[in-house]
């Protein structure tokens, strides 16, 4: 009785065993063809390149450029026997030579209330000396060359003076001397410019009376 029992036992334990490795089988099966069809899977890659953005530099760039462009104040149009073209122009050679210290020192200088400084005394100098030709024609030069940079001496000349504008003589001297030559609207375009500027001639009417005046006589005269 207990051989048989033994047998039995012995039996259910090989049954077990059959049963555990077949299912063993089974599960590697099963992982070996997933992997299979995994790797036999092809991928979907897109061959076609990507597009790379603008790099920063780039879009700044084109941002700075479809900038519109500020529109500056036209320098003035008058035109004295010595045309300005440069910044900072070499004088005519046909000068007094009482000039010639005073004109050499502007010639060097680039900060602007110094140039002013100069600008305003050769100015003064040459309009008190009109009569002459060669002063003449040196105050027409100066002047208009003065005018055109006032725009860049207005701001430090103003913080120099406590934050007012002094008065400017180089304005109204030159108007003077165009109405003089009969060049009645450069004179009152000069005129314009120092009210633009807010600059104040001394006088009760200012500039705007002065531009009456102008015209006054333009009309005269015709």
């Amino acid at each position: 009785m207990g051989n048989i029992i033994f047998i039995i036992v012995v039996v259910v334990v090989v049954i077990a065993v059959l049963i555990y490795r077949k299912m063993q089988t089974a599960t590697a099966s099963s992982h070996t063809k997933a992997v299979k069809q995994a790797v036999a899977k092809p991928t979907n890659v897109d061959s076609k390149p990507t597009e790379q953005e603008p790099s920063v530099t780039e879009t700044e760039t084109e941002t700075e450029t479809e900038q519109p462009e500020v529109k500056q104040d036209q320098p003035l149009t008058i035109k004295p026997q010595a045309v300005v073209e440069e910044e900072y122009p070499q004088v005519e050679p046909n000068l007094p030579e009482a000039l010639a210290e005073a004109v050499s020192a502007l010639t060097g200088e680039k900060d602007a209330l110094a140039r002013h400084r100069w600008l305003s005394q050769i100015t003064e100098t040459t309009y008190k000396k009109r009569k002459d030709a060669q002063y003449r024609a040196a105050c027409d030069y100066f002047s208009v060359l003065h005018i055109n940079e006032f725009e860049k001496i207005k701001a430090p000349l103003k913080k120099s003076n406590g934050g007012k504008l002094p008065q400017v003589m180089t304005f109204q001297n030159y108007a003077n001397l165009l109405l003089e030559d009969e060049r009645y609207n450069e004179a009152i375009e000069v005129c314009q410019k120092a009210l633009k500027f807010g600059l104040d001639d001394k006088t009760k009417s200012g500039f705007a009376g002065r531009i009456e005046r102008i015209k006054a006589r333009q009309k005269q005269a015709k």
